[in-house]
This record gives C-alpha cells, structure tokens and sequence, in this order.
C-alpha cells in the first residue's frame, strides 16, 4: 500500500489503529513512513520503540525510547517505558536517574515510577505501597494499570524482587518465544 496520499496525522491515526489491532507489521511501516518523511516526530519515534519493545527487539526499542526522551524530555509515558526496559536490564542507577523526574507528579505514573525504583532496590513492600497508591488513582493508561496490577500481585504474593522477576520471565520466554512479551512494555499510550 502506498501511503503518499496520507498526509503525517492520518498516517499517525492509522498507524495507532494497527496497533490497538496487532497488526504489528502494519503499524512498522507506517511508523517507518512517518518518520522517513518527519524524523523529529516524537511521538512516532515512541511508538516505534514501544513496537520494538513488544517484538523482544530490545536495543531497538532503547534506542528509540532515548531518542524520543531527548525530543521530548516531559513526553513522560516515554520516560517511564525508558526507565522500565534500564531496570530490565539491570540498570538499576541509570533507570532511577530516568524515572526520577517523574516520581514527584501527582498521579498514577509517578507512583509507578516510585515503585519501579523500590522494586530495583529489592524494597518488596515500598514497591507495593507505591503500587497501591498508583492503582488507587484514575488510570490513563489502562493497559499499563493492568502490568502494575501483575507486577504488585508478583511482588505481594512472592516476595519477589525485580531480578526474580526478570529471570522467570527470561524462562517463559525460552519455552514460548512467539508472542512472549514481557510484563513491563505493553502498549502504554496506544489509546490515543
């Protein structure tokens, strides 16, 4: 499909509509296209990354998470998703530089942000306080309210860390690698 006569924000509203539809491929090329003719368009870039991120193309996914921060540093979703895929790698020092700047907003995010860090240090139970208080709040992102949810009933019932978590998820993705995708990048922000 040729996409010359799309102009940038119906290739954007397309794009958005493959992926609240999986269809991963779709959602690429168009992304691609958008940024092939607008390479400074934040928000594509993020979306790209997210794609990445949910394809397991994790260095991708980073690369393009940073390059959307640097455009936009108050772009927040892509500063938490940035700060998400540091602590899976166990960046524990560079993800809490990253999430840090969210962490003293007043909403849902900011929690997270707080939790996300507490569980990197191994501090279970601030990581489920912060959680709590997160899922107490109105959720713009429905699907990221849903991975904070799993991440707070991992936390609370298992005591479990973020490197524990880490490896169970490395394991299911050795036993299913199609369609194993890990908890902390879901399509946040894909809504809009």
């Amino acid at each position: 499909m040729s996409y010359d006569k799309l102009d940038n924000e119906e290739l954007l509203r397309l794009a958005l509509d493959a992926i609240n539809n999986g269809r991963d491929a779709d959602s690429l090329v168009m992304l691609k296209t958008l940024l092939e003719r607008d390479p400074k368009h934040v928000y594509a870039q993020y979306l790209l990354a997210a794609q990445h991120a949910q394809l397991g193309m994790f260095e991708r996914a980073e690369a393009g998470f940073r390059a959307a921060v640097a455009g936009a540093p108050d772009l927040a979703i892509a500063r938490f998703q940035l700060g998400q895929l540091l602590v899976m790698k166990g960046t524990i020092e560079e993800a809490t530089q990253m999430l840090a700047p969210l962490a003293d907003r007043g909403d849902a995010l900011a929690a997270y942000a707080r939790a996300l860090v507490a569980a990197a240090n191994e501090d279970a139970p601030t990581a489920v306080r912060e959680l709590d208080q997160g899922l107490a709040l109105p959720q713009e992102i429905p699907a990221l309210a849903g991975d904070m949810q799993r991440l707070r009933d991992r936390l609370s019932v298992q005591g479990a860390d973020i490197a524990t978590m880490q490896a169970t998820e490395a394991a299911l993705a050795e036993t299913n690698p199609i369609g194993a995708n890990p908890m902390f990048l879901a399509s946040y922000g894909r809504e809009h």
